[in-house]
């Protein structure tokens, strides 16, 4: 108790509010989440780093075959974080959580198993591993804010979130250069099977440490209301209009850096080592956005940042069309729209997840969160699959000129994602920005 008043004295001293006390157990559990988030990133970023896409490219697969493959995970995602969410609210948040890591272990062996299968099952494994990939990212994810909420205090929540995604995407940042270091000009299947392989190792501490972080809400939940705690959740004032203004962003964002990487590879002839770079890149851009969207949303909400995000995603998709047409040469183009990228993309899930947390119900946190996240992962999985069918129907030419310069049918889907994203700026009225106003805070409580 002493110590306690000496803290709040000590705060008081230096100007901030007395309430704002981060207790013992809350400073454990987020470091433990955010050195486990750091291992995360290391079998995680396979998918949007560009190991993915060269691995399959070097088992021969087409293009469009690779944006589907690459779109599944979040689909399957996307339909298994609600049934997660009801998992862990009735049997318990870290529970689910280490069946998901744990599935998230097994659905990673199949993927570098397909060097080594015929080529009629390369798809076939490929698809098997990455589905219960999802499945088990899914598990982990959908209590993943919920168990958060009570160990994250709500003064605190912007920077934590910044500290926590800069912490791992540096370690994404690290990871991708050594392996951009490793790999040659056109790399051999068994080293990028090695890769993966050491890679897939890095689950066992991401199980350890999130095991570490309290679960301080109890599951009370039972299986017989589901309907109703849904509807319920459905009916909190602004949780409907945000959850689809969350889908149209990712519908015209979440397949981009997967075109990025095939126009780099397959139609700039690439090697291996530049794709790589340029990742890298869009995860350093990603650190200083992660850093800066933290502190901007809690010093100016969430909504302007949200603002200037769909008009960066805008000019940086743009950008990318045009590489060859403006004053700077294509590579450096390619570069500073991979790093604006990759900082809008951190800003704006910062803003997301501080918004989303103000914005649940008291109870069921695990449901109501995981909606959120599904209606993202769902439109994510869409702008790769809108973009694949397509270009597989001929929608999109595969070449056509612009400015001068030669296009490809990727080129043209960023363009139409480009014009999209801007003009959806008359969505944000769907945000109801409840971050510092109590008021609308958490809707209706679900029992």
């Amino acid at each position: 108790m002493t110590a306690q008043i000496d803290l709040v004295n000590d705060r008081k001293e230096r100007g901030q509010p007395a309430g704002e006390i981060i207790t013992e157990v809350s400073r454990k559990g987020m470091r433990n989440a955010i050195i486990g988030a750091c291992y995360k990133i290391l079998s995680t970023s396979i998918l949007t780093n560009g190991l993915m896409l060269i691995y399959m490219t070097a088992l021969k697969l087409d293009g469009t075959t690779i944006l589907l493959l690459l779109s599944l995970c979040n689909g399957v995602m996307a339909f298994s974080l609600i049934p997660c969410a009801h998992l862990a609210d009735v049997y318990g948040k870290r529970r689910i959580t280490l069946w998901g890591i744990a599935l998230c272990g097994i659905g990673f062996v199949f993927i570098p198993l397909a060097a080594w299968v015929s080529a009629g099952m390369v798809v076939v494994l490929l698809g098997l591993g990455l589905a219960l990939f999802g499945i088990g990212q899914a598990g982990q994810m959908g209590p993943w804010y919920a168990l958060l909420a009570p160990i994250v205090p709500a003064f605190y929540r912007g920077r934590f979130f910044g500290a926590m995604r800069v912490s791992w995407q540096v370690c994404a940042v690290i990871l991708a250069g050594l392996i951009a270091l490793l790999l040659p000009r056109e790399t051999s299947l068994p080293l990028l099977a090695g890769v993966l392989i050491v890679l897939g190792f890095s689950i066992l501490p991401w199980g350890i440490y999130f095991a570490r972080i309290p679960e301080l809400e109890r599951a009370t939940c039972s299986t017989r209301n589901l309907p109703r705690d849904f509807g319920s959740i459905l009916r909190s004032g602004g949780y409907l209009p945000f959850c689809a203004y969350l889908f149209i962003i990712a519908l015209f964002t979440g397949g981009c850096l997967a075109m990025f990487g095939l126009v780099e590879k397959q139609v700039l002839g690439m090697d291996d080592s530049k794709v790589m770079i340029l990742a890298n890149l869009t995860m350093i851009g990603a650190v200083i956005g992660y850093y800066f969207g933290g502190k901007a949303v809690d010093r100016i909400g969430t909504k302007p940042v949200f603002l200037i995000c769909h008009f960066g995603y805008g000019a940086s998709l743009a950008l990318f069309v045009m590489r060859d047409s403006l004053f700077l040469p294509p590579l450096y183009l390619l570069a500073v729209t991979h790093a604006v990228f990759g900082g809008l993309a951190a800003a704006g899930s910062i803003a997301f997840a501080t918004e989303m947390l103000a914005l649940i119900p008291a109870v069921r946190k695990s449901l109501s969160t995981s909606i959120c996240t599904t209606m993202t992962m769902a439109g994510a999985a869409l702008s790769g699959l809108l973009g694949a069918w397509g270009i597989r129907l001929g929608i999109f030419s595969e070449s056509w000129t612009l400015a001068g310069g030669s296009r490809s049918a990727y080129d043209a889907v960023l363009m139409v994602y480009a014009v999209l994203i801007v003009l959806m700026t008359v969505t944000l009225g769907l945000i109801p920005s409840v971050v510092g106003r109590p008021d609308l805070r958490g809707g209706p409580t679900v029992v």
